[in-house]
Order: structure tokens, then sequence, then C-alpha cells
């Protein structure tokens, strides 16, 4: 055990211990130098070399695999450090506990949370399956789920998981047949069993049935839910059924289909399937006649797609008409069911999230889960999906308001809502500025660069390799205030003059060894103060936001001087 206090790799101070394991255990640290708390896990000495390099190996594939994501659900690591017989993992520190820690304590779970559990995993497993080459995380089980108080979930442990080449080869990660009994799926232990995204979907399955039922699916095998707990949805019991099928081939296809198959489990209920049964029936005799006049008058096809646009415009027009966020919320994800490839109604949905300043936990859960849902309608028109990417990027890089602030930050100096906002528009920002015929390509690359620098720039200076790296960044937030302060929108303005503000209170010292003149510093330091001067705040969260930049001026300045105190003659 390390005591309190012990410096662990010159840098990270030991403050307490927060968990322990049968190998390693859990520390909550101080980094000296970025004044940021990590979880620093311990492995300790093994005497066996083998299981050693085991362990050794599985934490590096595990550490040069994670710092490529870029997802709010899965923690980073940032530094690996041999010290004193020991081995220290350095992460993003995640509070809260596993799901096998809760469903220890609770018993099984409520449906509702379970599905929503389920969702929000579907989501962090779609993203590692489109990457490219996509990744298979090959250990969903309930251990390796971090549930937040605010019911966010993070998926921990990526030692087992494979990067795949094409003919399923592995680029990354331990080809042999590795998983954990009763939540790996079937062709994981098979001699001549292939790996892909189904394998996830079937531990996703056993995982979920684990949590509603209590049953450990390697004691007892997966039975169906309702056998167990007879009040479950029999629903529900049929989504879980099909998930965790023997043959891949006669599970989901994709996490999307999964994702959606949660969401709408309850119309798979006998009674929901008996009730829609009955309306048909009555629907059938009154279209019988219709029918009849269409065909005679060759119109049938045409008047389906009328009343596909009719039910379409109805329910954007109900969206737009309601007062009620949760009724206009509703109307327009029915018209998203109704044209999914149309991007009108997310772009809808995000000017309601939008309107009172907030983007909250579950306006993103539902907007994901939508957006999954019918990933591939909407990716179908290229220039529709990046303009699309481009106002999500947007919407989270100046509006999120939610749970990712333990992943982010850059030091206390800065706000770690900002940078969790800036990680979670990345991706976003990158579809964007992938089409290059898009309009605002060039803006969504500028918006992109910018977050792969506060998303890349930690792990870069723990390993010395940030050399390089901040004069680019200087132009990209040179651009960014110069867009902003085209901008007719006092949220942007004020996010834009607080983030160049924060770059040069804490970067001084790194532009100046890039290159970056005092004086250029200080002219971009008195835009940015000038942008936020600027604004009229109309809300107290603006009125906070602009106290924040003019009261940051003045510190900024004075870092910018401190930085060149040791340059005798006129600064450039």
């Amino acid at each position: 055990m390390v005591a309190e206090n012990t410096l662990v790799g010159k840098r990270y101070r030991i403050l307490t211990q927060i968990g322990k394991g049968g190998m390693s255990t859990v520390y909550l640290a101080l980094d000296s130098s970025l004044n940021k708390q990590w979880a620093i896990k311990e492995i300790r000495n093994v005497s066996d070399p083998v299981q050693r390099d085991l362990v050794i190996k599985s934490l590096t594939v595990e550490a040069n695999m994670i710092k490529r994501f870029d997802h709010p659900a899965i923690p980073r690591i940032v530094d690996l450090i041999e010290e004193k017989g020991s081995l220290f993992v350095v992460m993003d520190f995640v509070e809260g506990q596993t799901l096998s820690s809760l469903l220890k304590k609770e018993g099984p779970q409520k449906e509702e949370d379970v599905v929503d559990w389920g969702i929000q995993l579907c989501d962090v497993l779609d993203y590692l399956h489109r990457r490219k080459p996509p990744v298979v995380f090959r250990d969903m089980k309930p251990s390796n789920v971090m549930l937040t108080p605010d019911g966010s979930v993070k998926l921990i442990d990526f030692g087992i998981a494979l990067e795949i080449g094409k003919g399923e080869r592995p680029l990354i990660g331990d080809n042999r047949q590795l998983g954990t009994p009763g939540f790996g799926a079937p062709e994981q232990f098979d001699e001549n069993g292939v790996v892909d995204q189904r394998t996830d979907i079937y531990a996703l399955g056993a995982t979920l049935f684990y949590l509603l039922t209590g049953s450990h699916p390697r004691k007892n095998g997966i039975v169906p839910i309702r056998q167990i707990r007879p009040e479950l949805s029999e629903g529900l019991e049929r989504v879980i059924a099909k998930a965790t099928r023997k043959d891949p081939n006669e599970r989901y296809n994709s996490c999307a289909e999964f994702a959606y198959a949660l969401r709408h489990y309850a119309e798979e209920d006998t009674a929901h399937r008996n009730a829609l049964l009955t309306k048909w029936r009555g629907f059938l005799g009154t279209a019988i006649a219709s029918v009849v006049c269409l065909a005679l008058s060759g119109g049938m096809m045409l008047l389906a797609n009328h009343a596909q646009n009719t039910d379409y415009d109805y329910w954007m027009a109900q969206g737009a008409q309601n007062s009620d966020d949760t009724a206009a919320q509703d109307a327009y994800l029915k018209a998203i069911d109704i044209k999914p490839d149309s991007i009108e109604p997310y772009k809808k949905l995000i000017a309601r999230y939008t309107a009172d300043g907030s983007f909250s936990d579950k306006e993103e859960r539902t907007y994901n889960t939508a957006i999954t849902t019918h990933a591939s309608d909407l990716t179908k028109d290229e220039n529709a999906w990046a303009d699309l990417s481009y106002a999500t990027g947007r919407m989270y890089w100046y509006y999120y308001s939610g749970s990712r602030i333990k992943s982010a930050g850059a030091s206390s100096d800065t706000d770690p809502l900002r940078y969790a906002r800036i990680r979670a528009a990345s991706q976003w920002m990158h579809n964007a500025a992938g089409d290059k015929g898009y309009k605002n390509a060039a803006v969504a690359k500028m918006y992109a660069d910018i977050a792969d620098f506060n998303t890349q720039i930690v792990p870069l200076i723990n390993e010395g390799n940030d050399g390089g790296k901040y004069k680019p960044y200087f132009t990209k937030l040179k651009d960014l205030v110069g867009s902003a302060d085209q901008e007719n929108n006092d949220v942007i303005r004020l996010e834009a003059s607080n983030l160049a503000l924060d770059a040069l209170r804490v970067y001084p010292r790194k532009f100046r060894a890039d290159g970056i003149g005092q004086r250029d510093m200080a002219d971009l330091a008195r835009k940015a103060n000038d942008l936020a001067v600027k604004v009229e705040p109309t809300t107290d969260a603006q009125d906070k936001s602009k106290q924040e930049a003019v009261e940051a001026y003045q510190p900024t300045i004075e870092a910018i001087n401190n930085a060149f105190v040791d340059i005798k003659g006129d600064a450039k």
C-alpha cells in the first residue's frame, strides 16, 4: 500500500485510497503539474514473470488503445509509471460505483434503469464498432461498468479489447479466446470462433439479464427473464433473448439496432400488439374501399407518399407549436421515425435544447439514442450529415451542462466543464470537417483542431512530446476569437473569450517556446477581453461568464509578462 502524500512519478501526490482488488489498489491523486485530480491504479509486484508479463501487456494494450478514443463514457489513461516494484496506471477519476457492486448491495434493478443503462452502453459500443478499424470490447460485464451519481455510465478495463483489421486480424490486442465465462459470447471460447460487434451484443444482453434478474449467467445460464421475475415486460424478454442467441447471425446486427429495440421494447408486449391488431382491423374495412379507388386512379403510391409527408408535417408543426418542451421533443421524435433520413427534426431539437442555455444529460441521452438509431439513414447524404454534425458539435461545445466534468479539465485555473464540452464536441466537428464540400468545413476543422489539442495535450505533456503543438493551437485560438466576433450570439462570444484567456494564462511559456511573441499573445488577450466586454448579458449564466472573462484578463496579461521575464530586449 502506498502511503498518503507519497509522490508517484515525481508529480502525482497520493491523497487517499478509493478501491482495492486482488492484484491492484486504486488511489485518488493530485497532479502537481496540472493541479488536477486523477485516479491511480497500483499493480503490485507479481512474482510470477509470466503473469507479470501478461499484466503489463494488457495494460499497455489498454493504454495504447484508449489514447485514440474520444467518448464521454470511456475514461482516459494518461500515464504508465513503473516504480519501486509496482506499476502505476494514471487515469481519469470517475466518481461512482460499478454495476456489480450496485447489484450486490441492492439486488435486481428496476426495468427502466436497466434499459437506460443498456441504451447508453449501446452508444459507447457502437462508437467502438464504427471506428476504422473497428474495436471489439470483448469484456462487457457489470464489474466493467461504472455508474456515476447522475445516472450516466462509464466503460472501464479495455485489457482484452481487440482492434480488428481486414479478415478479422487483430491490429492491437491478444487474439486468443479470452473473455469472462457467463458474459462472453460462445464464439469467444471456440477455437475457430470469430469475434465481431455481435460478440459485444451478446455480452451486453447477458449483462442486462444479470442486472434484471440477479441470476449469474455462468451459474444458472440465461433463461427467459420472466421465469425469474414474472412482473418484467414480455417485450424486454424478447429483446434480451434475441441479443443472447448462441448463433451470432440470430442476434442484432449492430448496437444501433439493439438500442432501438431497447427504446421500443414496450411495443413488443402482447397487449400492445393486440391493441395494434384491433386498430388495424378497424382501419382495414375503411381502407379497402380507398385502396380500390386508388388502384383504379393509379394514385396509390402518390397518396402513400402524401400521407407520410402529411404525418411528418403534422408532427413537425406540433413540435413547433407546443410550449411544453417534453411534448415538443416527443413530436420531433415521431417526425424522425417517419422520415429517418431528415435532419430537420434534429435541428429543431437542438434549438429546443439550447433555448434555455443548457444541454442536459437527459436531453443528450434522448438525442444520442435517436441519432444512433437512424445513423445509417442520416449518413446517406454526406452534406446533410456534415451539416447536422456541425450543429450537434456546436450544441455540445457551447451548451453541454452534463456529467463529464471528471473526464476533462486542464488545470484548477480553467473551467473543467468547458473542456468537457470541447471533448464531447470533438467527433462531431471531425465529421463535419471530413466533408470538404460542406460550406462550414473550414470552421469545423478549426473547432476539431482545438478539440484535438485539448484532448491530447495532457498525455503528450506526460510523454514529453508536446513540443511544436502550441503554435498551431495559438493560430486556431486567434481564428476562433475572430470567428466569434462575427457571431450574433453572446454565448459563443463569451465561451471563445474565456477559452482563449484560459489558454494564454495556462500555456504562455509553452507558446513562447514554440515561437509566439509576447506582443502577439497580449494582442490576442486584448481581443478576447474586448469580445467579452461588448456582451450585454441577458441571463445569470452569461453575467457569470462575462465576469469570469473580465476578471481573467489582468491575470492573463501578468502570466504572459512573467513568461518573458528572462527575455532581454524588446519582445516580438
